[in-house]
């Protein structure tokens, strides 16, 4: 809806200038890809219950359409192939009489044997000559899966090009879109769904840089929750259970040991609360789940933090270290305002509606006493100035009496009004009323605009 889709942009915005300043490269990749991709990032099998089934695509070239009247046009290899296959003519002839083509045949016959033994068919129809037959129904298909995770994508553009550690830390990010099939009783209106736009990014570092990259992400989450006004909050670092291993969890007891470690210990020596949480490790890493809690005092998981040994082994991900040799970097998987829906979800609670200025969907509503043309006028005036600097602003020339109005864009929860009459119309103000203040009083129109550019600007809090 457009009121979300603002609050969306909002964030997008804010999370792009603060990864912009924090050395960020920003990219997008697509939304599909390879059966293969996922099974290389081990998504596949661990993760599959939580994606869409995939999709099979025939990439071959077609080869010629069915031939008309075939029965006169068969060739004797074709006979002899297909009494073959069969095991005697009459069931052939018999299949081609009820209207059966031969293609038909081939692709009920191939779906039926495994993949080994369907190869070996192609290859004799092709020994033959018989490529005539072979459609794609003859081919192994290609399996895609919609994107349940942005981080297999990543991997592929880091492995792209030769690194040097000289080109580390590599911070890529990207407010990727990803479709997870959720249950549907596990389904939650904005807080649990199956479309998911994520404040995503991967890190990618030297061993020496761990520390720093991880305080690093750290202190960008600190500085939303102060932004927000999150007072309560809680890193959950979960670790895995050994006995899980192969199943659960990546088979990597020493790896596990050595990231559990060193995530413990920089968590230590940050001073940052947590508490440690066994079993609940993602599939390759030791993570950070973001519990906080709303000013009414729910709690959500809001973002995650996570530490991959796994991945960069699985891509074959390699840089030149000082000495000349490859070293597999670390990568830590990000996503500081988790994803669109959930982040929205939670300020809607948490602001109970009544949005900063900068986030609210509708900025600022200009209300006029009456209806005279040129007071209109005038109130356009303003509409076109605040609508030239990209502020959110409506006009209501409905023919309500202003207490009406007013109390309409109150329901709305509309940050600030503008509300114009004859004498703020000749004296070139407007008098001000903010929702949950009440009236500010006239001011001069210049300085009313200036106070709202210098608030979003600054992402004020009130």
């Amino acid at each position: 809806m457009p009121r979300g889709a603002v609050i969306a942009e909002e964030l997008e915005k804010l999370a792009k200038e603060t990864e912009f300043a924090a050395g960020y490269q920003r990219v997008l990749t697509p939304h599909i890809a390879r059966e293969s991709l996922y099974l290389k990032s081990g998504h596949l099998p661990y993760y599959a219950e939580s994606m869409f089934p995939p999709m099979e695509i025939f990439e071959h070239e077609e080869y010629r359409a069915e031939l008309p009247d075939l029965k006169k046009r068969l060739e004797s290899s074709e006979e002899a192939l297909f009494t073959e296959l069969f095991g005697g003519k009459e069931r052939y002839r018999a299949a081609l009489d009820d209207g059966e083509t031969p293609q038909q045949m081939l692709e009920e016959y191939v779906r039926s044997r495994s993949p080994d033994e369907a190869e070996q068919i192609v290859t004799q129809i092709k020994e033959l000559g018989l490529t005539h037959l072979i459609r794609q129904g003859l081919q192994r298909p290609d399996r895609y899966y919609l994107r349940a995770m942005n981080c297999p994508h990543h991997h592929k553009l880091f492995g792209s090009i030769p690194r040097s550690y000289r080109d580390l830390p590599l911070r890529l990010a990207e407010y990727g879109t990803c479709y997870r099939y959720e249950k549907s009783g596990e389904l939650f209106g904005l807080m649990r769904g199956r479309l998911l736009h994520m404040n995503d990014a991967h890190l990618y570092m030297t061993p020496e840089q761990f520390e720093d990259e991880f305080n690093a992400v750290n202190e960008m989450y600190l500085n939303y929750f102060k932004l927000f006004g999150i007072e309560k909050y809680l890193m959950r670092f979960s670790t895995h259970d050994p006995s899980k291993l192969g199943q659960k969890f990546v088979d990597e007891p020493e790896l596990w040991k050595q990231t559990e470690d060193m995530t413990r210990r920089v968590l230590k020596n940050s001073g940052i609360e947590y508490v440690e949480v066994p079993n609940e490790a993602a599939f390759y890493g030791p993570k950070i789940d973001v519990q906080v809690w709303s000013v009414i005092g729910r709690e959500f998981t809001l973002a995650t933090n996570q530490v991959d040994f796994a991945q960069p082994r699985n891509f074959d991900l390699r840089y030149k270290d000082r000495d000349n040799t490859d070293k597999i970097p670390i990568c830590i998987h990000r996503a500081p305002l988790g994803t669109h829906e959930r982040f929205i979800g939670f300020l809607i609670e948490h602001y109970a509606g009544n949005f900063p200025l900068w986030l609210a969907p509708e900025q600022v509503r200009i209300l006029t006493i009456g209806d005279d043309a040129k007071l209109l006028d005038y109130a356009r005036s303003v509409l076109s100035e605040l609508r030239a600097h990209q502020v959110r602003a409506e006009i209501d020339e409905s023919t309500d009496k202003i207490n009406g109005k007013i109390q309409r864009a109150e329901q709305m929860k509309v940050h600030t009004m503008f509300v114009i009459g004859k004498r703020d119309m000749e004296a070139n103000a407007v008098s001000v009323r903010v929702h949950g203040k009440g009236n500010l009083g006239a001011k001069p129109r210049g300085e009313a605009i200036a106070a709202l550019l210098e608030s979003i600007k600054d992402r004020r809090a009130s």
